[in-house]
C-alpha cells in the first residue's frame, strides 16, 4: 500500500535518484521552482508529490525524460 504522508529530504532525494532524475530534472518535471525543489530536498515533499513518487516507484514507471 501507498504511504499517504510527506516525504522527508532524505526520502526525496532517494526517490528521484531511483527514478534517474537530477534535482534540477526532477523538479522541472513535477513543476517545481528551482527553489521549491531545493526546499523539498532540504527539508521534504509534501504528500501529494510524495505519493506520485512513490507510485512510480512501487510500479516502475520513470519520466520519459529519466529514459533519455
Amino acid at each position: 500500500m501507498i504511504k499517504h504522508k510527506p516525504m522527508t529530504g532524505k526520502e526525496y532525494k532517494a526517490a528521484i535518484a531511483q527514478l534517474g532524475l537530477s534535482q534540477q530534472r526532477a523538479g522541472l518535471w513535477l513543476g517545481l521552482s528551482k527553489r521549491t525543489g531545493q526546499t523539498y530536498a532540504e527539508i521534504g515533499a509534501p504528500k501529494q508529490t510524495a505519493m506520485l513518487l512513490r507510485l512510480m516507484l512501487k510500479h516502475g514507471e520513470m519520466p520519459e525524460e529519466s529514459k533519455r
